[in-house]
C-alpha cells in the first residue's frame, strides 16, 4: 500500500524524538538556525566537547500486506506480513546513493532510515509515545554496497531485510543498536568537536570525488560495451532569485559547521545530525 505519509513529515517526526533520547545530545544541524543564532554561540552544538557527524536520509515505506507480493510470490523470501519496502533512488536517475556510498567510509555514521508504518494514524501515535525511532530500521548505504541502473529497494519485516531485486540479506540497526554504536564511537574519540570540524568538510568533498570518478569509470564501462542512455539534464528558464536579508557574520567554527550541514543537504541529500555526550 502506498504511504499516506511524506519523507519530510516521517523526518521531522523521527528527528524531534531523537532529540530527546536521554543517554546523549542529539542536535539537528540547519543552516538558517546557525545564520539567525546569538552572536557567539546560540546554537545547540557544543564545540568543546566530543562529538560524532550522523548522516540520515529520510525514506517513506510502502507496506505489503498479502504473499503476491514479489518478494515472497517471485523471489520465495521467508519474510512475515506485513513488511516493508523502501526504494532506492536509481543510478540511471539519480547519483545519490553512489554519493552516499562514499559518504560512508568509516569517518561518520551514514544511514538510510525509514517507518515500520505508512498511515498517518500509525505517525500519529508513534509520535504520541515516543516510539517513531523504534518502528524503524537503519540501513548503511556500504551494507547495501554497489547498484546497477536497475531498481533496487529494500524489503525488511521485525527481524530481517533484503536488497532486491536480486534478494540479498543485509544487516541493519535498530534504534537501541545505533544509540550502541554512537556511543561507541563517541568513546573512541574525545577531540572535541571543534576539531573535527574542518575534517568533516574535508571529509564530504572528498566522498563527492569518489564518487564521481567511481560514477565516471561505470559509465565509461558501460558505454564500451553498448551506449547508454543516462538521464537528460533537464533544462527550465532562469527565474530571478527571491530576494533574502544578508545573514549574519559567521565565526570561523560556525561558517564550517554551516558548510557542512548545507553540503550535506545539497550534495548528499542527507540531514546533518551532531551526537555529543549529554
Amino acid at each position: 500500500m502506498t504511504p499516506e505519509i511524506s519523507e519530510f513529515s516521517y523526518g521531522f517526526a523521527l528527528t524531534n524524538e531523537m532529540v530527546g533520547w536521554a543517554p546523549m545530545a542529539v542536535a539537528p544541524v540547519f543552516p538558517s538556525l546557525i545564520e539567525e543564532g546569538k552572536s557567539g554561540g546560540g546554537y545547540d552544538v557544543k564545540l568543546d566537547m566530543p562529538g560524532l557527524a550522523l548522516y540520515l536520509q529520510f525514506k517513506r515505506a510502502d507496506c505489503m500486506k498479502t504473499r503476491r507480493a514479489r518478494e515472497i510470490s517471485d523471489h520465495g523470501l521467508r519474510i512475515s506480513l506485513p513488511f516493508y519496502r523502501f526504494k532506492i533512488t536509481e543510478s540511471g536517475k539519480s547519483d545519490q546513493h553512489e554519493l552516499l556510498r562514499a559518504l560512508d567510509d568509516g569517518s561518520c555514521l551514514v544511514f538510510y532510515v525509514a517507518p515500520r508504518f505508512h498511515e498517518i494514524a500509525e505517525i500519529n501515535d508513534a509520535w504520541v509515545n515516543n516510539s517513531v525511532a523504534t518502528n524503524s530500521i537503519f540501513v548503511a548505504p556500504s551494507e547495501i554496497g554497489p547498484l546497477d541502473l536497475s531498481s533496487h529497494h529494500v524489503a525488511y519485516d521485525e527481524s530481517q531485510a533484503w536488497l532486491c531485486s536480486d534478494p540479498k540479506e543485509i544487516d541493519f540497526l535498530s534504534s537501541r543498536a545505533l544509540v550502541e554504536r554512537l556511543n561507541s564511537r563517541i568513546l573512541s574519540d574525545h577531540r572535541p568537536f571543534r576539531e573535527k570540524l574542518p575534517e568533516l568538510v574535508v571529509n564530504m568533498v572528498s566522498a563527492e570525488q569518489r564518487a564521481r570518478a567511481r560514477l565516471r569509470d561505470r559509465e565509461s564501462a558501460e558505454q564500451a560495451h553498448a551506449p547508454v542512455q543516462r538521464r537528460s539534464e533537464a533544462t527550465r528558464p532562469e527565474a530571478p532569485p527571491i530576494p533574502t536579508r544578508p545573514p549574519r557574520p559567521l565565526s570561523e567554527t560556525d561558517r564550517q559547521l554551516r558548510e557542512a550541514s548545507d553540503m550535506a543537504a545539497r550534495l548528499f541529500d542527507a540531514q546533518l545530525v551532531i551526537v555529543q555526550p549529554y
